[in-house]
């Protein structure tokens, strides 16, 4: 039996999109599930305005107990620590070469091999997410102008006092979903009135896709919580030709593997159903 070229295309693209649609389905925060949250701001473009009833900025929050919770930003800090490094002139652009006291930080069995490279810089450490150099980060910048700029940040609870190389990790300072994208809009809008070119740099190293309809910037965290589950992020924002999304995502789960597998996917597959990617 002959089959034609069309109806091959036609089943090619009739699988594609119904794979697209399971995997969607499959990696949701639903509504009344007590382990996840996901919450997006989106600042649309003035052009908009007029077919959105002049609203500029738009706000969806799956469950909004748990998005108003405030929980260990655990390496989504970094994005904090980043800025104030640059800020502070302890980081002068994103290909400086970063290094730590490997006495006080020596590897550990669990590291992960990325962790275990010859030579960072900014953009390397951060994409790692490599632990160590910013807690060496944070010992140089020190408690005064660390405090300063969480205060001035208005980051959280503001607390740094459990210790200054990882109050961020489990420690003292705790962050919800909706102060993660609050923050990132202050961020991405100059509130902090920060240098332009430290943001450029933060822009730089927090870029993970771009395409022809968007440009996606995020961070990932991750951590073992006061229950033993695991707890983890995907924060950022998405410049598309609509507006800028600002977005928080948590989930727990009881192991890592299992966070790992569904954390980042399951923030992608709001984000297509919210129209943003």
């Amino acid at each position: 039996m002959k089959v034609s070229l069309k109806k091959i295309l036609l089943l090619i693209l009739t699988l594609s999109f119904t794979t697209s649609v399971l995997a969607i389905r499959t990696y949701q925060c639903l509504e009344g599930d007590l382990q996840c949250t996901f919450v997006l701001l989106s600042e649309l473009n003035s052009e908009l305005n007029s077919d959105l009833n002049n609203e500029k900025t738009q706000l969806v929050i799956i469950n909004d107990k748990r998005a108003h919770t405030a929980f260990s930003p655990y390496s989504t800090f970094k994005i904090t620590n980043t800025l104030i490094a640059i800020e502070t002139g302890h980081i002068q652009n994103s290909q400086q070469v970063l290094n730590y006291d490997k006495t006080k930080y020596p590897a550990e069995v669990w590291w992960p091999a990325v962790w275990k490279l010859p030579q960072y810089n900014l953009a390397s450490a951060f994409k790692v997410s490599m632990v160590p150099i910013y807690r060496q980060l944070a010992v140089s910048i020190g408690e005064k102008e660390m405090q300063s700029y969480v205060n001035k940040f208005s980051y959280g609870n503001r607390d740094i006092s459990s210790q200054l190389d990882n109050f961020w990790l489990n420690g003292s300072i705790k962050i919800s979903a909706v102060e993660q994208v609050e923050f990132l809009q202050r961020v991405y809008n100059n509130h902090l009135i920060l240098k332009e070119s430290s943001l450029a740099t933060l822009k730089e190293v927090m870029l993970v896709e771009t395409t022809d309809d968007y440009k996606l910037y995020a961070k990932t965290g991750a951590g073992k919580t006061n229950d033993k589950s695991m707890l983890g992020w995907y924060v950022g924002f998405v410049e598309n030709k609509t507006g800028v999304h600002y977005f928080a995502f948590n989930i727990n789960r009881k192991k890592y593997s299992k966070l790992k597998a569904v954390r980042v996917k399951t923030a992608m597959a709001q984000l297509k159903l919210a129209g943003v990617l």
